[in-house]
């Protein structure tokens, strides 16, 4: 059986230690730019695969990234490397990101939409969402087609279901129950 990543396990050591040195900051700079770099199938390829040796892979990961990101930042992706899980480090990232958030009361959210929000849709989007969960809210947006019209937010554990999609699908379903 493979051995899976838990994102949320590394990002909480990450998040531990950039805690006591000070530089969560760094950490958030440097896990975005390795995280670009786990995009590159190219560069995922070379370090996830089991083939090749872990000194060749290393001093790849330290070439590329030894003056761009801190040592324990290249030590992290080293790690994976090992493990066959640099392509889990957008992931990590997202959890790092999560955890820096809830430390500082921000909330984060998601809205979907048929088509793309312009900045005020999102401001007056993101103030209701604010005021609806009492905190301050980070926005990450994207499009689905597939829901017609209106828009989907997701925050935290709650989904706000405004979307024609829904709307017309409920509508079938009463249709069909006679009511």
């Amino acid at each position: 059986m493979a051995r899976t990543v838990s994102a949320r396990r590394y990002a909480q050591a990450i998040y531990q230690i950039a805690l006591e040195k000070g530089d969560v900051d760094k950490w958030l700079d440097d896990l975005s730019l390795l995280s670009q770099s786990a995009t590159d199938q190219t560069f995922v390829g070379f370090v996830d695969s089991p083939q090749i040796e872990m000194d060749k892979k290393t001093a790849v990961v330290k070439e590329l990234f030894d003056e761009t990101v801190s040592n324990l930042a290249v030590n992290l992706t080293c790690v994976l490397a090992s493990r066959g899980a640099v392509s889990n480090l957008p992931a990590i990232t997202d959890a790092f990101q999560e955890l820096v958030d809830s430390n500082k009361g921000v909330e984060r959210a998601e809205i979907t939409s048929a088509v793309p929000l312009n900045d005020e849709q999102i401001a007056a989007i993101t103030k209701d969402l604010s005021s609806l969960v009492g905190k301050d809210i980070s926005v990450t947006t994207r499009t689905d087609e597939s829901i017609i019209g209106g828009f989907v937010a997701r925050v935290g554990d709650r989904l706000i279901d405004g979307s024609v999609k829904t709307r017309f699908d409920d509508m079938k379903r009463e249709l069909i129950r006679g009511t």
